[in-house]
């Protein structure tokens, strides 16, 4: 059966090919890094699915139960190709989910989200896009969770959702491979499974069998992951890497909490500035033509709040604090319909909930919030959307988006480009140590080494380039590039 595309369609299925296409080509770009180098390593070893079964349930059954994540990256380790691929594919599915859960789709949408998910805060971007292993446990978690989202978008829209039994084996298998990655993205999948069965049944009066499949599959992948005994060892006093406050009670949650809550504070919203000046500057002009004195009130905290986070160091979290409730009660109060409301508020209450669990969690990073911001891109999305962008002339319409994600890849691929080139060069040279019984050698450290992360680790490249045990290769990072 032929499928007969409209333009627009065409369109952007054509605009996926290119972006796919320009995705693979970033992602050869970005080198291994930290303990990529470890996989790398192990996945030379996996030969058949049978070993990859094997080595991922030995790792849930010792020290590491994210299942899901450890077959995409045990699977890509020593296979540059597939690796890229995986990449690429998880990085087009994030932007093109985006467009679907916002309703800004089309080419026009692909190039403006295209340009919001690679231009990430460094030091996300750095333990997210250019780092294997942080790719894999964050990046899957939230496009799946997206793409459950964009499923039961008529959940949330306040409309009949349709039951169908593809629908049903969608649900009920993305909900439980969510579970699988991260586990505060595990959490926030059965938090939102739940919320939207419960709402739903106050709403329609009727029990959703989609929604319960959701949460069925959100469940058992749960209860597999946090089955592993990796969590006695942490739950009971912690490990060498990851502690909780659970073993202290209320006084230790509450401690843990007041620990982390300046982290992720600044991972969260402090020290993004183009997204929390964007959702500012959306909102107001949703109020802009809005009087009265609670609106006025609400105008001038928002105003003021952008630059008390930007410039109030000392009162950061206190001045979030307030721009945020103010953010929650003018969106409620100035979008337009039910439907952007909805939308818009449940990302943002979406992008709290999927960071609360890393209160009680030690040690954090900012990749740990990489759902959280893709969720506030949401919200910025869903409100751009009730301010209905397709009104602007289409000379506007088509440029800004097109200059947006042109800008971002250019900047991506002018950063990366001599990176690889460094890379290829560290690769000779170790390459060629191991062949001739070099104990010493010197590499060349990477320019631009913030947008990576561990880049310039020894005792991390010594787990693939030894001779008779990792380590016995003394690894010098400089200029000069002569073996000894």
């Amino acid at each position: 059966m032929r499928i007969k595309l409209k333009g627009e369609q065409r369109q952007a299925v054509l605009c996926l090919c290119v972006l796919f296409i320009i995705l693979f080509l970033l992602c050869r770009l970005f080198p291994l890094v930290g303990d990529d180098w470890y996989r790398e390593a192990l996945g030379a070893g996996i030969h058949s699915p049978l070993d990859l079964i094997r080595e991922t349930a030995y790792r849930w059954s010792t020290t590491n139960s994210r299942i899901f994540a450890n077959i995409l990256a045990f699977s890509a380790g020593s296979r540059p190709l597939l690796r890229e691929l995986y990449q690429a594919s998880f990085t087009l599915a994030l932007i093109a989910l985006l467009g679907k859960v916002t309703g800004i789709g089309g080419p026009r949408g692909l190039m403006l989200w295209t340009a919001a998910v690679l231009a990430l805060p460094l030091p996300i971007f750095a333990q997210i896009h250019s780092w294997a292993a942080g790719f894999f446990v964050f990046v899957p978690p939230t496009v799946l969770a997206l793409g459950c989202i964009g499923i039961v978008l008529p959940v949330i829209d306040g409309d009949e959702l349709r039951e169908t039994r593809p629908r049903w084996a969608a649900l009920l298998a993305m909900g439980f491979l969510q579970e699988l990655g991260a586990e505060h993205s595990a959490l926030f999948g059965i938090c939102a499974a739940f919320g939207l069965l419960i709402w739903y049944r106050l709403e329609r009066k009727k029990w959703s069998p989609s929604l319960g499949l959701m949460l069925t599959g959100s469940l058992l992948g749960a209860a597999l992951l946090f089955a592993s005994p990796s969590y006695r060892l942490i739950g009971s006093g912690g490990t060498d890497y990851y502690k909780t406050g659970l073993t202290g009670g209320l006084a230790g949650l509450f401690q843990s909490a007041m620990r982390n809550l300046p982290a992720i504070a600044r991972y969260f919203i402090l020290d993004c500035p183009v997204l929390y000046l964007s959702l500012t500057a959306l909102t107001l002009l949703l109020g802009l033509r809005l009087r009265g004195r609670l609106n006025l009130v609400l105008k001038l905290v928002l105003a003021a709040g952008c630059p008390a986070l930007a410039f109030l160091p000392a009162h950061r979290i206190t001045a979030a604090l307030i721009w945020g409730l103010a953010l929650f009660a003018a969106l409620y109060l100035w979008l337009p319909d039910r439907q952007s409301r909805a939308r818009t508020l449940f990302f943002l209450t979406g992008a709290v909930i999927a960071a609360a669990p890393l209160l009680v969690v030690n040690p954090i990073g900012p990749r740990c919030l990489l759902m959280s911001y893709v969720f506030m891109l949401a919200a910025a999305g869903s409100i751009l959307k009730a301010l209905k962008p397709e009104g602007l002339p289409k000379p506007v319409a088509w440029l800004v988006p097109a200059a947006l994600s042109i800008a971002v890849l250019a900047v991506c691929f002018c950063v990366f480009i001599p990176i690889h080139r460094t890379e290829l060069r560290r690769s000779e040279i170790l390459s060629g140590a191991v062949a001739s019984g070099a104990e010493k050698v010197t590499v060349p450290a990477y320019d631009n080494s913030r947008w990576l992360w561990d880049a310039d680790s020894a005792f991390k490249l010594g787990q693939y380039y030894y001779h008779r045990e990792p380590g016995d290769i003394e690894i010098i990072f400089g200029k000069d590039f002569q073996n000894s």
